[in-house]
């Protein structure tokens, strides 16, 4: 099996430098609570007379709690001597809580959230400050950039990992039935015949949680075009007049009624994914190189390294397509009391020093050129190294691009395709229905 290695992207081009590290176990659960220190700027909110300064961080709970992002908050607490007060907001309806809670003007010094067109419903100009002149852009990777920035401006520092999803797939179980890894959409459906043939189901996709279905993957391919994005969200054109969105909702209803998806798809969870792969039930999965690692491994441990990682052939687009980084980003509230403070938390985690302590062993691709410290997976090292990222990996631009897409409700338009209930057609229409009536209550809020 391989092992894990060390990854240095360097300006002007990708270059692989690597050596052995030693993972580094981060802190467990954050606590409701933040830590004290000893020293800062500012005064304390509770009066005590220290000069510590105290910064409401608001966000999605689940992202606010992955390790490198405990490491973050504790980094800067033990380092400054601030405290932090961590809110999270629960995944299922965070949009729908924090636009509220910014629509009533309770907005936190520090937000997290993922960037793109949506940072529109947060009135980036009204209440986020602008960091497009900051020192620590130009060591975004560039790959990350695009995220941070809105209506050209950048926004938010994106401090995250930087996984790429695509299908994972079994290496062993392809070797034992003589299979080679597909280039092409034919090629794929072929591997899946024989996979069925061989009494293995061909790809797991965890239908029963709606947002695995990741069909912003496949249209990554067709909103890269900038023309085809600027006419899709001014109404000059819709879903239906694009080709290729129905040989992608296609894909998904000819991967159902073929068994490619197993007999009982339906009820696919996520949380079965790991038993899934892990139990040779299934060969593939749709899913990102990272989650080998971060959820694969802790059940099936030193068996991440047997599965590669191949482009999702999910329909139009011929070569299939490998999604590249979604970034989560760090806001600052314009309009705080404590501003200043903000920026200057900002500033601290954009320093070097900081974000290669904070990713220091993590499994993910660097999102700044200076980071140096993560390990980079197998998977991604494979395709780097064999030029599948030259022809397949397309940064996301569906995703935060397109007005008024939401990945479940889309999502629910083609499993009612996949089981049935409506035509290809119909899916695509309820798709472009369910788009221009989220715009347009977005646009009658007044976000």
């Amino acid at each position: 099996m391989g092992r894990p290695r060390k990854e240095e992207r360097l300006e002007g081009g990708v270059k692989m430098k690597f050596k052995k590290l030693c993972a580094l176990t981060l802190s467990a659960v954050l606590a409701a609570t933040t830590l004290a220190g000893c020293s800062g700027n500012g005064s304390s909110a509770d009066g005590s007379g220290d000069d510590s300064v105290t910064l409401v961080v608001m966000g999605n709970s689940s992202d606010m709690s992955r390790p490198y992002m405990e490491k973050v908050f504790e980094l800067y607490q033990e380092k400054t001597g601030n405290k932090l007060d961590l809110q999270g907001l629960p995944g299922d309806n965070f949009e729908q809580v924090s636009l509220t809670k910014f629509n009533t003007g309770d907005i936190p010094d520090i937000f997290m959230c993922f960037g793109n067109e949506t940072l529109k419903a947060y009135n980036p100009d009204k209440n986020f400050v602008d960091f497009s002149d900051a020192e620590w852009v130009s060591d975004i990777e560039d790959s990350v950039v695009d995220q941070a920035e809105y209506e050209g401006k950048i926004w938010g520092l994106p401090l995250w990992e930087a996984s790429v999803t695509g299908f994972v797939y079994n290496k062993e179980i392809f070797k034992e039935n003589g299979l080679e890894v597909p280039t092409t959409q034919d090629e794929f459906m072929a591997v899946c015949e024989k996979l069925k043939n061989a009494g293995i189901n061909p790809l797991y996709i965890a239908f029963k949680d709606v947002w695995p279905m990741l069909q912003q993957n496949p249209m990554d391919a067709i909103f890269e075009d900038k023309d085809t994005l600027e006419k899709i969200n001014t109404n000059q054109i819709t879903y239906a007049d694009i080709p290729q969105m129905k040989d992608i909702v296609q894909w998904y209803v000819d991967m159902a009624q073929n068994g490619y998806l197993g007999e009982n798809y339906a009820a696919n969870s996520w949380d079965y994914g790991v038993d899934a792969l892990g139990t040779g039930e299934y060969a593939m999965m749709l899913t990102w190189d990272t989650w080998l690692y971060t959820d694969f491994d802790k059940k099936y441990p030193g068996e991440a390294d047997n599965f590669g990682l191949m482009p999702a052939f999910m329909g139009g687009c011929e070569q299939g397509n490998i999604e590249g980084p979604n970034t989560s980003l760090l806001l600052v509230n314009k309009n705080s009391e404590k501003v200043d403070a903000a920026i200057e938390f900002i500033n601290f985690m954009a320093d070097p020093e900081n974000y290669n302590q904070i990713f220091e062993g993590i499994m993910t691709a660097p999102v700044f050129k200076g980071e140096t410290s993560n390990l980079a997976t197998p998977q991604y090292e494979e395709c780097l190294e064999n030029g599948v990222f030259d022809r397949a990996l397309r940064a996301s631009s569906t995703w935060g691009n397109v007005i008024g897409f939401t990945q479940n409700e889309a999502a629910k338009c083609i499993q009612e395709a996949m089981l049935g209930s409506v035509s290809v057609e119909e899916a695509i229409a309820n798709m472009d229905r369910d788009r221009i009536a989220i715009a347009q209550a977005q646009q009658a809020e007044g976000f």
